[in-house]
């Protein structure tokens, strides 16, 4: 099940944009692995928020400068092919910009880093068991089976 991880600085994102983002970002990832959007997997990828001072970021070794924001992906390992990933970052980008005010391709665009990490198979457990991507592409199934997972 992937993982979000969003860290950026407080009170740079009101609350209704940083609900709204959150979504995006869940509606993001579950496109780019060809998974159905439904309520388990909605329960199965979580976002974790990481508002942080603006400053205990520091720019360069300079100060805190504008707010800045990353966005981390976890996913399993193959579950992502190259334009895929390529799709996921645009759309990640497009979300965190349109939420935080920012030009997509203007002097801030690289106020807004995406980093994708991918866990290999066997590495990735919960509930105390090791879970495998063929698995988890099964319980996509049979959440909703009109659905096939890539």
């Amino acid at each position: 099940m992937p993982m979000i991880d969003l860290t950026f600085v407080r009170d740079s994102l009101d609350g209704r944009a940083l609900n709204r983002l959150a979504d995006e970002l869940v509606t993001a990832l579950l496109r780019a692995e060809r998974a159905p959007d439904t309520p388990f997997l909605r329960d199965n990828t979580w976002v974790y928020l990481h508002p942080t001072e603006a400053g205990r970021l520091s720019v360069g070794g300079r100060g805190p400068g504008a707010p800045r924001f990353r966005v981390d992906l976890t996913v399993f390992e193959g579950a992502l092919d190259r334009q895929r990933k390529e799709q996921l970052a645009a759309d990640v980008h497009t979300a965190v910009c349109a939420a935080a005010g920012i030009e997509p391709q203007g002097p801030r665009a690289f106020h807004v880093w995406t980093l994708i990490h991918e866990i290999p198979e066997g590495n990735w457990a919960g509930g105390g068991r090791v879970i495998y991507y063929q698995q988890v592409k099964g319980l996509v199934a049979e959440d909703n089976p009109g659905e096939r997972p890539g």
